[in-house]
């Protein structure tokens, strides 16, 4: 038996286990909180979650509210703070505002059958086979609308480690203020921790592969001649997929997206959220063309029947520059220790995505450049400053087979800073199922394309409710 012929077989059984799996599962008359509260399915904004369709989209962006909202399409009526007429009296009276009349939670359980192999820096080979991760991770959702104008998400994870401890983040938990003047959705405000429109589309929770964009989020821009690979714990940033602070965005003419935010930049482990005083700044620039408008608009024409399908053309460009002054990395440099500093920084990049019928074409290429500045770590004595330059690019194509099946493909390479260390190349393939509307076996493969002795066949279940 071949090589291949293994491998097929095994996916093979990996799905069956899935199957079997969600067979089991009681939640497929469970819906997650915005399904509950406009009473609808989860395919209205989703292709196969988390990735969403046009309708989606639109939903987000106007702050979790439906294109053209009317009152009779919140089935679950909210409770009302106040009464109308204290808008006329403010500011003699508190301005009313409104809450969901239950608990507006949802929740999301990943589990996964984890195989890979790794290749060590010694020439050891790791592998594991069959890690029941059962579960990986579980996501509490908090999400709705206070009022017309304000809207809020928050998102916990918990996931258990090897020794049955439990770690807890904080992913998400912001405030946003939606159309608080001006034309309709024009203006929108937020504050809080979240994933920043400057990766719209192509961040870990608007994808369908389980796997992140490596190439994009977790290079590490630091080293003694540039960055060299991925990077491991705190090492730099390449471009935050979240961040912590201010952000203002708007849809023009119903095309365009204008994205414009402050940050807190690189962390730090002195206590602080901010290594330093200093702020980042992110801009970003789409159009659309064709398609359902980025605010739901069809300009006359009706959605179609099968609604992952948006004809379309979306094309952007950003940019993020940060500050890491004063923010010491520490590097081994033969006997002594060096401590660099990032001290400014800049990523630009584009963004495309084509919808042709059943075919998702999506990808970004980004360019960065760093002021890294080395000190001696015991007298703090300049030694050397370069400005190196690196960049990375994807492309991933996603097909909807049935409305239920979608299989995906994503090619991604980083070309390092410091030239003498390989680029890197990944492939990543996914197959994705929905058993029922809320309920997703995945079978993912991924491979180190450079060193094939890195890879990973993982068999994954999420259900949401």
């Amino acid at each position: 038996m071949t090589s291949i012929q293994r491998t097929l077989r095994f996916a093979a059984r990996v799905v069956l286990v899935c199957v079997a799996l969600a067979a089991t599962e009681t939640t497929a008359l469970a819906v997650p909180a915005f399904a509950r509260k406009y009473q609808t399915s989860c395919q209205t904004c989703h292709i196969v979650f988390p990735k969403l369709n046009a309708f989606g989209e639109a939903f987000r962006l106007r702050g979790y509210r439906i294109p053209g909202e009317t009152e009779e399409m919140v089935k679950e009526k909210p409770v009302s703070l106040g009464a109308p007429a204290y808008k006329r009296l403010w500011p003699q009276a508190v301005w009313p505002g409104e809450i969901s009349s239950s608990v507006p939670l949802a929740v999301n359980v990943k589990l996964a059958d984890v195989n890979t192999s790794t290749l060590h820096e010694d020439g050891t080979v790791t592998s594991v086979k069959n890690d029941f991760q059962f579960p990986q991770e579980v996501n509490l959702f908090a999400a709705g609308t206070l009022g017309d104008h304000v809207s809020y998400l928050g998102e916990v994870t918990f996931g258990e480690n090897a020794d049955e401890s439990v770690s807890v983040e904080l992913e998400h938990a912001h405030m946003q203020f939606d159309s608080p003047f001006g034309r309709e959705d024009l203006f929108h405000f937020r504050i809080g921790k979240f994933a920043p429109n400057t990766v719209d589309g192509f961040q870990e929770m608007w994808i369908s592969t389980d796997a992140g964009i490596d190439s994009l989020f977790a290079y590490n821009p630091i080293g003694m001649n540039g960055g060299t690979g991925l990077a491991e714990g705190m090492a730099g940033i390449s471009l935050p997929a979240m961040v912590r602070g201010i952000e203002g965005y708007g849809i023009i003419n119903h095309r365009a997206l204008w994205v414009a935010g402050l940050a807190n930049g690189i962390g730090s482990t002195n206590g602080r959220f901010d290594g330093n005083n200093a702020k980042d700044v992110y801009a970003r620039f789409d159009y659309k063309i064709g398609g359902m408008g980025l605010d739901g608009d069809m300009g006359g024409k009706d959605i179609p029947d099968k609604n992952w399908r948006d004809n379309s053309l979306r094309l952007g460009v950003f940019t993020y520059r940060g500050d890491g002054s004063h923010i010491d990395f520490p590097m081994e440099d033969g006997m002594a220790t060096r401590n660099i500093q990032d001290d400014h920084f800049l990523r630009t990049g584009v963004y495309a995505s084509l919808f042709c019928q059943d075919l998702n074409i999506f990808g970004v290429y980004l360019h960065g450049t760093d002021s890294l500045s080395m000190f001696d770590a015991e007298s703090a004595a300049l030694l050397s400053a370069i400005k190196p330059d690196w960049h990375a690019w994807f492309t991933q194509a996603d097909y909807v087979v049935y409305p239920w099946l979608q299989a995906g493909f994503r090619y991604e390479t980083v070309t390092p800073a410091d030239r003498s260390v390989m680029s890197l190349r990944t492939g990543v393939f996914n197959l994705s199922a929905l058993i029922r509307a809320n309920v997703k076996a995945m079978v993912e493969y991924q491979r180190d394309l450079r060193e094939g002795e890195n890879h990973s066949l993982n068999a994954l279940l999420r259900f949401a409710f």
